[in-house]
């Protein structure tokens, strides 16, 4: 097959968001219909329009080249032709995406015998919304662009041994086998996210000499024929969707129609959902929703996540190249203020650098408390007395900023001088890729709720290693997990990495804030998006 040469990144300042989401693990063999009953859409029963406010629109249509953009993501997840996509479980009366259960949607089934070489084949009479059949053509065409883009496919691809072209081959019109290097235990969790398709025949429509995959095109138009097609959209105004009727899923979409309105203004968008102008208010802080609650016509919804704020500290710049100041900020720390003052008591502390939930997580993985003797006497220890530390935090962010002012106050007490420094958007970009900063507020929710997945963010070298962290056995243990598949030795490496973590602190893990989410009170069928991307077709109005 003739390849076009590799796109070119426009507008692309990282090659690879791998910060991201979280998805656990799931069986190696995925197959027949979904559970319950894989039937096309009942549209006629579907409630008839959903409005939903969001603070932003799209950067860009074109999935392989999003990153940092939730509004765009989410919207991707609902409106892209996924192959295979997430059940949902019941937890303590709470229901949420099921990433143990990756069931079929466009595929008829992902099926692997030996964990290596899965195969795939896609439902007859499957369509794009243009009217071209989905094929295994579009699958190939895809996969190809995402290779040649370099960027969110590709990057995850290569943790399960993807990193050819090649090693994705067209068997059929309707069957494609991806031949992964070796088993891997992420393999269903990394398609999950990754096996979205593109219609190949429209976009070579659009492709030019200089542009072969479109991407120019492709970021100013949508691709749709998933759950949801783009029926209109305004630029940096409003997109309307209309359920896909045809698409085979488990359960929904129950409203029809969904409108998206651009609401830059938090204030403004908070006064729409309390007049009832909306339904759903995406993207407001923290406090903004803190401040709904009570509201009459408004309801909080509430759910534990595994977004992970944490500090990471930059081991080979002073003073923190010491493993015991490292240590004493970690007993420094104001953990319980955190949860109480910044989050209002709507937050778990985690115990490890490992999420809360993640399969193995253990609370040995970090156990420090707020003790300022410990912390003024290992600092003793290490020679280090009056140190003066800046801490970066993102300039737009309040809950950052308070945090910011809580450990100044707390490390003060233990004789370490904090500046806290906000910094725009594209400054804390251009620190963080060039690993200049000693001491920063972070946050991220994995995609894959696996710790391999995660620790490939920490081993040397790695892009979201902001702390410059190298140990040796921690790399190791990450290099051997990656063709290991059996859940007791995984998580003897895990054990064994946390432990790591907690003498090194190379990062220092505060909280984990509940996913809240303002609706109308006639709002129903919320379904918990472990990733942080809502998904529309579980939600309706009484």
């Amino acid at each position: 097959m003739d390849t076009p040469s590799p796109v070119k990144p426009k507008n692309l300042r990282r090659r690879l968001a791998v910060a991201g989401a979280l998805v656990t693990t799931a069986a190696l063999a995925l197959t027949g219909c979904a559970a319950g009953a894989a039937s096309p859409t009942d549209a006629a029963s579907a409630t008839s329009e959903l409005r939903i406010a969001v603070p932003s629109y799209p950067g860009s249509w074109d999935q392989d080249f999003v990153a940092f953009d939730p509004v765009a993501l989410a919207l991707f997840k609902n409106v892209y032709p996924y192959l295979v996509d997430y059940g949902v479980t019941d937890v303590d009366g709470g229901q949420i995406l099921d990433t143990e259960n990756i069931l079929p949607a466009w595929a008829e089934s992902f099926t692997s015998d030996d964990g290596k070489l899965w195969t795939l084949k896609l439902r007859d009479g499957a369509t794009f919304p243009s009217g071209n059949p989905i094929t295994a053509d579009d699958v190939k065409w895809s996969k190809d662009r995402a290779f040649a883009a370099k960027a969110n496919v590709a990057g995850v691809y290569s943790l399960i041994g993807l990193t050819d072209p090649e090693q994705i081959q067209v068997v059929d019109d309707k069957t494609v086998t991806f031949d992964q290097a070796y088993p891997s235990a992420l393999s269903a969790q990394i398609q999950a996210i990754s096996l979205f398709i593109y219609d190949s025949k429209l976009m070579k429509e659009h492709a030019t000499a200089d542009d072969p995959w479109a991407q120019d095109w492709a970021a100013q138009n949508p691709s749709d024929g998933g759950l949801y097609n783009v029926e209109s959209f305004t630029p940096g105004q409003e997109i309307v969707l209309k359920a896909n009727k045809d698409y085979p899923a488990e359960d929904g979409p129950h409203t029809d129609t969904i409108r998206l309105t651009v609401v830059s203004d938090p204030a403004a968008e908070s006064v729409l959902l309390q007049n009832g102008d909306v339904d759903i208010a995406l993207g407001l802080g923290r406090q903004q929703i803190a401040d709904l609650d009570g509201v009459s016509g408004v309801k909080i919804i509430s759910a534990p996540s595994n977004e992970m704020i944490s500090i990471p500290l930059n081991t080979t710049m002073a003073p923190f190249d010491n493993p015991l100041v490292r240590q004493a900020v970690a007993y420094a720390m104001p953990y319980d203020d955190i949860i109480s003052t910044v989050y209002g008591g709507d937050a778990r502390r985690p115990m490890s650098i490992v999420p809360i939930d993640m399969p193995g997580y253990t609370e040995e993985g970090f156990p420090y408390e707020q003790d300022l003797d410990k912390a003024k006497d290992l600092l003793s220890q290490a020679g280090v007395s009056g140190a003066s530390v800046e801490l970066a935090y993102a300039a737009d962010n309040d809950e950052q900023e308070q945090i910011a002012i809580l450990v100044q106050d707390a490390l003060g007490k233990a004789g370490i001088t904090v500046t806290p420094t906000p910094l725009d958007p594209a400054t804390l970009g251009d620190r963080r890729d060039a690993k200049d900063l000693a001491m920063q507020i972070t946050s991220g929710q994995q995609w894959v709720n696996d710790v391999e997945y995660l620790m490939n963010g920490w081993t040397t070298g790695a892009y979201l290693n902001y702390a410059n962290y190298s140990n040796p056995t921690v790399d190791a243990d990450v290099e051997a997990s990656h063709t290991i598949t059996d859940t007791d030795e995984r998580n003897a490496l895990w054990a064994e990495v946390q432990e790591q973590f907690a003498t090194d602190v190379p990062v220092i893990p505060l909280a984990q804030p509940n996913y809240n989410l303002p609706v109308g009170d006639n709002v129903k069928g919320f379904v918990q998006p472990v990733d942080g991307l809502i998904r529309l077709k579980y939600l309706s109005i009484d």
